[in-house]
């Protein structure tokens, strides 16, 4: 038949509608991100600083770029759909008749759909490779500045792990948008999440020194109503803000970069999942292209329309594809609602 499975192509685009959804989140945290400065501020601070301003001009780069790249991809189903659509509608009737629409149609519409994915893929790419640039130099900078504290590493690796056990919660209690979500309409709550990692100065005591801003995504449901009402959320902040105490400043402060570098990782991974689905999708348009060939071919050959599968299942073939088309037009008009801001400060260990 001339379609792929309908839940096969709507589950790779809603794949990659949900890693479309987190990039453009830590990408815009990235930019939004700020490092302050400490009263006697290290060596190593300063190209962190500098490194974090370069995460952000990658992260400002992918948000000016997605609507060519992203809005690409789902371009080519709906075009091939409407193509598709008049191919089932024209009446044909003869071989002749059937290889000139074959031929001028859906071969023709296949090609640039293979072309305009691979050319979304090699932009993906692009952006990927930029982050993972940034990668070793962050690492360099963040590691100088450990190997520095090397007396304090015990209570910084401390503070760093419930850190990175606050940020797998915050992940955890996310959603991720299906197929059925898509196709029903249901709404997507866009929350945004403030993390505020301060440097405590004595019991209650603190000033500013790391913020960021991600957005955490649910559906039918408030993320604030879910976060606020898991314990284990506010009993990490409250066992961050202990172990702050304990520290320097300045080991405060290595150990809060490691939530720059586990951002840096996030849109690693994200990128790194995307890369990966986009071969897929360009092989789905590659082989329905070799299904197009195979029945110019087999018409060519004298096989008679009227009796050749993939001519006479040309109505089923479509219906295929409107529903496949109906469901790209809809995931940029994915409905959202906005939803209560949630802050998230070891210093005032109650997620509100």
């Amino acid at each position: 038949m001339l379609s792929p499975s309908i839940n096969v192509a709507n589950s790779l685009l809603a794949q990659a509608f949900n890693e479309v959804l987190r990039l453009d989140s830590y990408s815009i945290s990235a930019g939004g991100t700020t490092i302050g400065v400490l009263a006697k501020d290290p060596e190593w601070l300063a190209p962190v600083r500098n490194q974090v301003g370069m995460l952000g001009q990658a992260g400002a780069q992918w948000i000016e770029d997605k609507p060519s790249i992203w809005g690409s991809v789902l371009t080519q189903f709906s075009d091939y759909g409407s193509a598709f659509a008049g191919v089932a509608d024209a009446k044909a009737t003869t071989s002749e008749q059937w290889i000139k629409l074959l031929k001028e149609v859906l071969l023709s519409q296949l090609n640039k759909s293979i072309d305009a994915t691979n050319v979304a893929a090699t932009g993906l790419q692009s952006h990927y490779q930029a982050f993972k640039n940034i990668q070793p130099l962050l690492e360099g900078s963040i590691n100088a500045g450990w190997a520095e504290l090397h007396n304090e590493e015990q209570q910084m690796v401390k503070i760093a792990t419930q850190l990175t056990r606050l940020e797998d919660l915050v992940g955890s209690l996310q959603d991720s948008i299906t197929a059925g979500d898509l196709s029903t309409g249901q709404s997507v709550v866009t929350t945004t999440v403030k993390t505020l990692y301060n440097v405590a100065t004595g019991v209650g005591e603190s000033f500013s020194f790391l913020g960021m801003a991600a957005a955490a995504f649910t559906v039918g449901k408030f993320y604030y109503d879910i976060i606020t009402k898991t314990a284990a959320v506010g009993e990490t902040l409250q066992q961050i803000a202990k172990l702050q105490i304990d520290a320097s400043q300045e080991a405060q402060a290595a150990a809060g970069t490691k939530l720059v570098l586990r951002l840096l990782y996030n849109l690693e991974l994200s990128f790194g999942r995307i890369v990966d689905v986009m071969p897929q999708i360009a092989t789905m348009w590659s082989t329905e292209r070799d299904k197009v060939q195979q029945a110019i071919q087999a018409l060519q050959a004298g096989a008679d329309p009227a009796t050749y599968f993939d001519i006479f299942t040309i109505p089923i073939a479509n219906a295929n594809w409107q529903a496949i088309r109906k469901f790209a037009i809809a995931i940029p008009a994915t409905k959202t609602t906005v939803g209560p801001p949630v802050t998230l400060d070891p210093q005032n260990p109650i997620a509100t």
